[in-house]
């Protein structure tokens, strides 16, 4: 079932104050670089300390990133013609999500490297929104499966959670998977929702391999896995077909 995109016309003058705003980020984002670089050159600095100041350093980039991106963004009609690796931005997204979420991921991933035509900067906007709501349905106790693969000339991310399903958790703000929907359809993709064959709720962006060409129907035969083990997490001891990850 394809989910539904935000339809907000902005105004030049909002468009313009976003600008701005993001502008401003800058200053203080740049300031949480220099303190971290500050506390890691300390001597003497624990290893847990060191640790916990290079991830908020991973973050901030990540967060310099999407404002530089906001900031020199082409024309939606124009999207930028660059390549992005799924799994690596999955487990990228998966990681920053597991230092607030309590819950366990685990990756299924394809045997070959998946890339989709979607800057990563977007692409890492779209999977931290889907992570977001499916560890928010699973609750601190669930698990979350993040899928990547690929079908004919389409790429695949889904999400799959052990919540209750659509409609039945506390609603939130009512933008991420609008948001996420737009962003597909901008670039030649779709957003859906059903169930999987466990009966768990499964949210699946269809992107396409190549900019310009059509996405392949997205009913067929299944996916093929094999075992991937993304960055920063550990394998599974009993489930050589999964990476996973504990908060």
């Amino acid at each position: 079932m394809p989910l539904p995109s935000l339809d907000v016309k902005a105004t030049p003058e909002t468009l313009q104050g976003l600008r701005e705003t993001c502008h401003d980020m800058r200053q203080p984002v740049a300031s949480v670089f220099a303190l971290a670089a500050a506390a890691l050159a300390e001597p003497g600095l624990p290893q847990a300390a060191r640790a916990r100041l290079e991830q908020i350093v991973a973050q901030a980039e990540w967060l310099a990133d999407l404002i530089r991106h906001s900031l020199l963004t082409a024309e939606p009609a124009v999207p930028d013609a660059c390549l992005t690796d799924l799994l690596r931005v999955a487990s990228e997204a998966v990681a920053a999500e597991c230092m607030t979420w309590a819950g366990k991921v685990r990756i299924v991933s394809a045997a070959e490297p998946v890339l989709a035509a979607i800057p990563p900067v977007l692409l890492r906007r779209m999977a931290a929104n889907l992570l977001s709501n499916a560890t928010r349905a699973a609750g601190p106790s669930g698990m979350v499966t993040v899928e990547v693969g690929r079908r004919q000339n389409s790429a695949l991310l889904a999400v799959e959670d052990t919540g209750p399903g659509f409609g039945k958790i506390t609603k939130g703000l009512g933008i991420g998977l609008a948001a996420v929907s737009g962003l597909a359809i901008r670039y030649g993709g779709r957003l859906e929702h059903d169930r999987s064959a466990s009966g768990r709720t499964r949210v699946s962006l269809w992107l396409p391999l190549t900019y310009g060409q059509p996405l392949a129907s997205s009913a067929g035969s299944a996916i093929p896995a094999a075992v991937s083990t993304a960055p920063g997490l550990r394998s599974a001891g009993s489930s050589p077909a999964v990476a996973t990850r504990e908060g």
